[in-house]
């Protein structure tokens, strides 16, 4: 793993300091002793409560997986993509649940990058030192997650009302802030939203759970209904018309390339597990390894999963390197939703009717590994990013060479 990341990087440009690189990899192995030790007990626990106990985001936060991405000055590790995905790996192989603590922690907290320096000098210590946690508004139940937006933010002597609804927020509930995405102008397009942030508790906003999830038990979800409530100019993130940059630009691309990179992780230990009960199993006289249908089997697992990891590594390095990862991060995502899909349905096939029981070594990873398909949008929804990017690449070569033959 190590040379495959030195090689990626340096391919990318990129030159991590050596003790950046052995500091994150001693966090790696970290999480590698947690997952061996420590993950599995707490698994059975949320399995069998449904919630994630205090005591776990505590152990978290202890063991210094909760701040990786975060920047230095605010308390933070100040890890590049590049080499917190390779943790971030490890941790999705646990339990689902201690998957999206790990990433949530170390994702939502990016589009106070948008925001002004008060309020980064405020809510970015607090978050790296656990002292606050993030929720990310955007999806709505009757609409999506773009211009199509129907909460408003109607601006009225010196403040905004926000009116609408959110739904399926992760973590809304234990939030101390919700950043929310609204439409300040229904004319403008992408330049209409704006950004909020939002203190837990606000008068007219409301939280209702929502029912447990197929996968990633202990995770809460919340449709968040904002009744007449009432927001400062100061809690604008970043400026008016910006929502799209901050959702997007601030938010999204990398989020959705580490999603990708938790779909990598899960395939990887359905791989691990799948490859160890063949070993184990024996048919007719013979292990199930032995069988030419089963190796074939595993051979294409294995490289569906080394694909999707090199997908979000090369996501990871342009991320670092200053580049709009738009279309690569949409590409690892939509990729990594279908390798994980494909790895967790032959490791369920390969296991056979024991498989299917509840508590099998690969029933839980076969339902979390379904959440990877909805987080920050379907197939689809990635498909149409790529190909509106190809479209536009597509439209300035044309201009360009318009251009070229003017000026000839």
């Amino acid at each position: 793993m190590a040379e495959l990341l030195e090689n990626q990087t340096q391919s990318q440009g990129q030159s991590w300091s050596r003790e950046l690189r052995e500091r994150a990899e001693a966090i790696r192995q970290r999480v590698i002793q947690f997952r061996v030790e420590e993950a599995s007990q707490w698994g059975e626990e949320i399995e069998r409560t449904g919630k994630i106990p205090g005591q776990l985001w505590s152990r978290l936060r202890e063991l210094g997986f909760c701040n990786l991405t975060l920047p230095k000055w605010a308390g933070g590790e100040g890890l590049p993509l590049s080499l917190y995905f390779p943790i971030l790996e490890e941790v999705s192989r646990c339990h689902g649940s201690i998957r999206m603590v790990v990433h949530v922690l170390n994702s939502i907290w990016r589009p106070l990058e948008r925001g002004r320096e008060e309020q980064k000098n405020y809510w970015l210590p607090k978050i790296a030192h656990g002292e606050a946690l993030i929720a990310f508004a955007l999806t709505e139940p009757d609409n999506g997650t773009g211009i199509d937006l129907q909460t408003t933010a109607t601006y009225d002597s010196g403040k905004y009302v926000l009116r609408g609804k959110k739904h399926l927020i992760t973590f809304a509930e234990e939030a101390d802030v919700t950043i929310v995405v609204a439409k300040t102008d229904a004319d403008l397009g992408r330049q209409g939203l704006t950004a909020f942030l939002v203190p837990k508790g606000r008068a007219g906003m409301n939280l209702t759970p929502m029912p447990e999830m197929m996968g990633d038990k202990g995770c809460t979800h919340a449709v968040i209904t904002f009744d007449d409530c009432v927001v400062g100019e100061e809690e604008v993130l970043g400026q008016v018309g910006q929502g799209f940059d901050v959702a997007v630009h601030g938010f999204l691309d990398q989020s959705r390339a580490a999603i990708a990179q938790s779909g990598v992780g899960i395939a990887q230990e359905a791989l691990h597990v799948t490859t160890e009960f063949v070993r184990r199993r024996v048919t007719f006289g013979k292990p199930l390894s032995s069988r030419q249908a089963v190796q074939m089997k595993l051979a294409e697992m294995a490289i569906g999963v080394q694909g999707a990891r090199l997908l979000c590594l090369d996501a990871a390095a342009k991320f670092d390197a200053g580049q709009d990862i738009s279309m690569a991060a949409a590409i690892a995502k939509a990729n990594a939703i279908k390798m994980v899909g494909e790895v967790t349905d032959n490791a369920l096939s390969l296991f056979g009717g024991i498989g299917y029981a509840v508590g099998s070594p690969i029933e839980r990873l076969y339902r979390d590994a379904r959440s990877i398909w909805f987080e920050e949008g379907t197939i689809e929804t990635q498909k149409m990013t790529i190909v509106e990017r190809l479209l536009s690449e597509a439209r300035r070569r044309e201009r360009e060479a318009r251009s070229r033959d003017v000026q000839a």
